[in-house]
């Protein structure tokens, strides 16, 4: 009996082994579809359209990308030696409104207490070792004196644009720190349902991917609540996924203090313009209380405040601009050193200009903003053409079909910055301007000579605290601190003006010491002299 039991078992188990091995006629079509669901291809894990962007300081760096399947979000990264790899793992967001055709998951990982002026290596991955990204590498911006910062600047680049290829193999020679796209990103983010957005990011990959990509939002991130522009960037001082009602940020990179603004809060009734407003003068003025250290002001946002284009429904085209009315006042009373805007699809350079009247014409000591518009990558959606307002405030204007070109921010110390405007095809300079500003201040104040303290800020904090400890010349300097611009310059004056009077009194001693003697230690020389003088005034 236990045989025949023992028998049926094993016939039983090996009907069951058979029917789980057959083809596709002999298995159940529910399990091999619950087989495929259980292991999706590893082509839906693969990280896409890896990008970056500076965090809260230089020290910071956001690193985002998407995948089709959710997954974890980790960062991996080294100076070069694998063995002092870290891991940093951050947060995972689905993104589903609005993006039937795009990439739903979207991940952010922020790295900290990065070295500056090093070069970091790192790759993306999920949870499995097959979901590893390409390496790719960044170079954190330098803090101290004595660097030229460079940044590449445009607005209103969409994935139409003719010269796109050879835009990022321009951001890919020159060294630069930071891509600015001062709004309209994509045309749009959101169409297709998400497809245009990734299609755009996964093209400026290999750039975006090395070099922080900086933004702000247009007027065509305005779509659907700026919500794929607040899930698929991460800027600076903002949590992530970024407020619809907070969407403008400050950053500064060596001597610039760079402020980012909103002008569509001045378009959309959504968002409380005071907030963004107050939050400017505040920034500003904490701002202007470290000139010394930041004295460049660069100011950055999407619609200009002045404009030469013959659409006169253009808000910088109306007898009062909005964007005008509500920041002109407050940019001359900061100070700020220069404003860069897009939009228009067209370049534009004005002289230092206020209340629609150039101050000067030239650009030495300018004694108010100066203005640029950068918008000729949208060229190929639509062309604005320029018209003659007068000559009296615009310097430049170029307006032509079918050149698309971008600008290039060389700032090179505490005084002297350069603008160039080069086409994309070719590099073709189109535009060149100096700045020579060496009086950073709110523009109504009048120019005041300053005599900085000649051991700087770290001197004047030692003395004040009045510390037993010897104060070496590293901590005199600033090498460990992040001092930049003015004051690092004064303490270098100070040090090269003492070495060369200590070098001049070694060449001259026996003159200096010989003087000396004659007027402080032998009145024989000076009797002389006086009876010398005596008589010839008998004489006479």
């Amino acid at each position: 009996m236990y045989a025949y039991t023992h028998v049926r078992l094993v016939c039983l188990a090996w009907s069951i082994a058979m029917a789980i091995t057959a083809d596709d006629k002999v298995a159940p079509p529910v399990l091999k579809a619950n087989r495929e669901i259980l292991k999706p291809p590893s082509e839906s894990y693969k990280p896409q359209q890896i990008h970056i962007s500076l965090g809260d300081t230089t020290s910071e760096m956001n690193i985002m990308w998407a995948t089709q399947v959710h997954d974890t979000s980790i960062v991996e990264f080294h100076t070069g030696d694998r063995q002092d790899m870290k891991r940093v793992e951050g947060q995972t967001r689905k993104l589903e409104a609005d993006n039937t055709n795009g990439l739903k998951y979207l991940h952010h990982v922020k790295l900290e207490d990065l070295l500056p002026q090093t070069k970091y290596f790192y790759n993306v991955r999920g949870e499995a070792d097959d979901t590893l990204s390409d390496q790719f590498s960044f170079t954190v911006p330098p803090v101290m004196a004595g660097n030229t910062h460079t940044f590449m600047v445009y607005g209103d680049l969409g994935t139409k644009a003719k010269d796109m290829q050879f835009l990022l193999q321009e951001a890919l020679n020159e060294k630069y720190e930071a891509i600015f796209h001062v709004g309209d990103i994509a045309y749009d983010l959101d169409g297709n349902e998400g497809e245009t957005g990734d299609k755009f990011l996964q093209t400026v990959e290999k750039v975006a991917a090395r070099i922080p990509y900086m933004t702000i939002p247009g007027d065509h991130e305005r779509n659907h609540s700026y919500l794929h522009y607040t899930y698929r960037f991460a800027m600076p001082n903002l949590p992530w996924p970024m407020p619809s009602d907070k969407l403008w940020y400050s950053l500064d990179i060596g001597p610039i203090h760079f402020v980012m603004y909103s002008t569509e809060v001045f378009f959309d009734d959504e968002v409380n313009a005071e907030v963004m407003l107050k939050w400017l003068k505040e920034d500003l003025d904490q701002a202007n209380m470290q000139r010394s250290a930041k004295p460049w002001i660069i100011a950055m946002g999407h619609r200009p405040m002045y404009c030469s284009v013959d659409d006169i429904g253009d808000d910088c085209r109306r007898t009062v601009p909005v964007v005008r009315r509500e920041l002109e006042d407050l940019f001359f009373a900061e100070g700020v050193d220069l404003i860069i805007s897009g939009h228009q699809h067209f370049y534009e350079r004005t002289w230092p200009i206020y209340k629609q009247k150039a101050t000067q014409y030239n650009y030495r000591h300018p004694s108010a903003p100066v203005h640029l518009t950068i918008g000729t990558l949208g060229s190929v959606y639509k062309i604005d053409n320029s018209i003659n307002l007068g000559g009296q405030w615009s310097a430049f204007v170029i307006s032509e079909a079918g050149k698309e070109s971008f600008g290039r921010l060389k700032v090179y110390n505490a005084t002297h910055l350069s603008w160039e405007v080069r086409e994309c095809s070719n590099g073709k300079v189109v535009d060149r301007m100096w700045i020579n500003q060496p009086y950073h201040r709110p523009f109504h104040k009048q120019p005041e000579v300053f005599l900085p303290n000649p051991l700087g800020e770290m001197g004047q904090e030692w003395l004040d605290n009045q510390r037993s400890e010897s104060f070496g010349l590293e901590a005199f300097l600033g090498i460990k601190g992040n001092h930049y611009g003015d004051d690092f310059q004064t303490k270098l004056t100070v040090l090269f003006c003492v070495f060369v009077i200590c070098v001049v009194g070694l060449i001259a001693r026996k003159k200096v010491l010989t003087l000396i003697r004659i007027c402080c230690l032998k009145k024989e020389p000076c009797n002389k002299l006086k009876a010398s003088l005596m008589s010839d005034s008998s004489n006479v």
